[in-house]
């Protein structure tokens, strides 16, 4: 039985402009974590795993909401209700037959889904736009000395708080969207950074580290960034 959705849930969707391949849009739901209650998850008929139990409120409140963004994504595609499962990595487990990508910041959830016969991966990632006091740990943890060289025009346009966000937004879609693949963690120097395009929303990263096929290294891959607005982007990777 397809789920749908509470017509009280303030769920929208987030059109996703991936330029090679059509992309369903994305469901977003905003969320209050000051709000939220234990009682949250048998009112929406959400399994609450232990582990998710014993976390603060704030985890377990956008836990809650992926969840919920999840189950508008996979129901618009057509897919019969059922739990999402926590893997191994902590990623979410997909009902066989799709495949999709969860995301939240802030008091927002984003998730995206779509039968897996018509792509092999898919990531998506939300993040705020880092502070001042933030942008060094990025600087250091998530580019090299090349990448930030490379990213130092679109740095000059969109400031370097955005642009290390977007990409250490992307390296995450990136790795959500390889690694049912890959099968194994691997750190953000894996790709790096080719292009970033301010003008239509393109960042062009190579692979440097053996991962799996078709992730080898020199393959070159295009994510998408969007800002949802000016403290808030989206990033996502479809192959």
């Amino acid at each position: 039985m397809t789920w749908s959705p509470d017509a009280a849930l303030p769920l929208y969707r987030i059109l996703l402009d991936h330029r090679q391949v059509q992309l369903p849009p994305a469901f977003a739901l905003p969320f209050d974590v000051a709000a939220h209650d234990d009682a949250a998850f048998a009112q929406h008929g959400i399994a609450c795993p232990a582990s998710i139990a014993r976390s603060v409120r704030k985890r377990q409140a956008e836990f809650l909401a992926g969840r919920l963004a999840a189950r508008a994504a996979l129901a618009a595609c057509g897919a019969p209700d059922a739990e999402l499962a926590i893997g191994s990595a902590r990623q979410p487990v997909w009902p066989r037959g799709y495949l999709g990508s969860i995301s939240h910041t802030g008091n927002l959830a984003v998730a995206i889904a779509l039968p897996s016969s018509q792509l092999r991966g898919i990531g998506i990632d939300l993040e705020h736009v880092v502070s001042p006091a933030t942008l060094h740990a990025l600087r250091t943890t998530v580019v090299d000395d090349d990448e930030r060289k490379r990213l130092t025009e679109a740095a000059l346009v969109q400031g370097w708080p955005v642009v290390l966000t977007a990409v250490f937004s992307a390296k995450e879609s990136f790795f959500k969207a390889s690694f049912a693949t890959v099968g194994r963690l691997f750190d953000f120097h894996a790709v790096r950074v080719l292009r970033f395009d301010t003008d239509n929303g393109d960042i062009e990263v190579e692979v440097v580290e053996r991962l799996a096929e078709p992730f080898m290294p020199a393959t070159r891959w295009t994510l998408r960034y969007q800002r949802l607005n000016t403290q808030t982007l989206l990033t996502h990777m479809a192959w």
